[in-house]
C-alpha cells in the first residue's frame, strides 16, 4: 500500500479504511508475494508556501473551503499527537502568483490518502482549482505537471495487498487542468511494470472561485513543502509557597518542528 511518509503530519480521519479494504475493481494476473511498493512524497521542484509550514492554518484553510466536501470538513481535525492528517507538495502548476499548493487529506498514523486539492495563488489568496474525492488517492508535482496516483483494489485483496496502480499527469491549459496521460501498473503481473491506458477527453471541472486567505504570509518558506505542527507544552504552575517567586524568568523555547516526507 502507498502511503505517505511518516514524516509528513498525520491526523484523525478513517473513512479512507472501508473504501481500501475493497473497492471491486477487477484486475487479472496472479497475486505477487509480499506488500505493494512503499512510496513518499516527491521533493517539491520549487520552494514551499508558507502556510506549508503551518498545517493548522492550512487545516483551517481547507475546512473552510466551499468546494470540499463537508465529510472532509468535519473530520479534518487535529489528531492526538497534535498534528493534522496533512501532507503539502508545492510546484508551478498553473503560471499563477506564486507556488500552487497541493494538499493530501490522509488518516491518522497509517497515511492512507483521502482527498488531494490543489490551490492556485491569486494576488496573496488560495483558488481552489482541482481535487480528487475517491479515496485511497496522492497527488503531487511531477517536473511541471499535476500527478495523480490511484491504488486500485479487487474484492478480495487486503489493504497492504492491491492489485495495481492508475497515475494519471493533468496539465494546466486556460484556466482548467486537462489530461495528457494515464498508466496502470499490475502488482499481479510476473514483471510488473507500467502500461498506457486511454486519457480522459474531458478536462477537469473547475471546482469553484472564491478565493481563501491563507491566515499567514504568503511569502515561501526555506525548507521542504511539509511541515509537522508541534504544540508547545503547556506549563504547570509551581504551587505555592512562602518563598517569593524569582525576580525575572524566561519561558520556554516554543517547539517548532518542520520535516518533508517523500510519496
Amino acid at each position: 500500500m502507498r502511503r505517505v511518509a511518516t514524516t509528513v503530519t498525520t491526523g484523525a480521519l478513517v473513512c479512507a479504511c472501508a473504501v481500501v479494504a475493497g473497492c471491486g475493481s477487477t484486475v487479472t494476473g496472479a497475486r505477487r508475494e509480499g506488500p505493494a511498493p512503499t512510496a513518499t512524497m516527491k521533493v517539491p521542484s520549487t520552494v514551499a508556501p508558507a502556510i506549508a509550514a503551518d498545517p493548522a492554518a492550512l487545516a483551517v484553510m481547507v475546512r473552510k473551503d466551499p468546494g470540499v466536501s463537508e465529510t472532509v470538513r468535519d473530520k479534518l481535525t487535529a489528531c492526538r499527537d497534535a498534528g493534522y492528517p496533512l501532507a503539502t507538495d508545492a510546484g508551478d502548476l498553473t503560471e499563477g502568483d506564486g507556488p500552487d499548493l497541493v494538499v493530501n487529506v490522509t488518516t491518522c498514523g497509517d497515511g492512507i490518502g483521502v482527498a488531494a486539492y490543489v490551490y492556485r495563488m491569486i494576488n496573496g489568496k488560495y483558488q481552489h482549482v482541482f481535487d480528487d474525492e475517491q479515496p485511497p488517492v496522492y497527488a503531487s508535482v511531477d517536473d511541471g505537471r499535476l500527478e495523480i496516483i490511484h491504488e486500485v483494489y479487487n474484492t478480495d485483496d487486503l489493504a497492504t495487498y492491491p492489485s495495481g496502480e492508475e497515475s494519471s499527469f493533468w496539465v494546466w491549459r486556460g484556466h482548467q487542468f486537462v489530461q495528457v496521460s494515464r498508466w496502470y501498473s499490475d502488482f499481479g503481473a510476473k514483471t510488473p511494470s507500467s502500461s498506457p491506458e486511454p486519457t480522459s477527453t474531458e478536462p477537469a471541472p473547475t471546482p469553484g472561485a472564491d478565493l481563501l486567505d491563507p491566515g499567514v504570509p504568503t511569502v515561501p518558506t526555506t525548507g521542504g513543502a511539509t511541515a509537522r505542527a508541534v504544540i508547545p507544552p503547556t506549563e504547570t504552575p509551581a504551587p505555592r509557597t512562602t518563598t517569593p517567586a524569582p525576580a525575572t524568568r524566561t519561558p520556554p523555547a516554543a517547539a517548532l518542528t518542520q520535516a518533508r516526507g517523500q510519496d
